[in-house]
């Protein structure tokens, strides 16, 4: 299976989520409401038992990874960051230095551009 066409979206466990975010990045995954969801694994707790749900959603929040703040946008990095040799954030604080570095070059540009010194012909 080639990792650069895997989705990036998930399920990834929600950093917004009552107790470990598993049931809410579930529900965001699937495109559900988490309360509708946590009714579920209630309702399913109380009819199979309580603790084999329990070993389920701790197993779940120890499989699932946290969700990157941003989506990485081209395949290599999408690749990197599912085989955990890179993680969102190292991506996000290269990305950011890249801009710096752009809009560095573009007020340089920009300063030359309108000088008396630049001529057009």
């Amino acid at each position: 299976m080639n990792l650069a066409n895997m989705s990036v979206q998930g399920p990834f466990r929600s950093k917004h989520g009552v107790f470990l975010g598993v049931i809410r990045g579930l529900a965001e995954h699937y495109k559900m409401s988490p309360y509708v969801l946590r009714l579920i694994v209630v309702g399913v707790s109380i009819f199979l038992a309580f603790w084999p749900v329990l070993l389920l959603y701790i197993a779940a929040a120890i499989i699932m990874p946290f969700e990157p703040k941003v989506m990485p946008v081209t395949a290599r990095d999408r690749e990197r960051v599912l085989l955990g040799q890179v993680d969102p954030k190292t991506l996000v604080d290269s990305l950011m230095t890249r801009a710096d570095n752009l809009e560095g070059k573009l007020r340089r540009l920009e300063d030359y551009v309108t000088s008396k010194n630049f001529r057009v012909g």
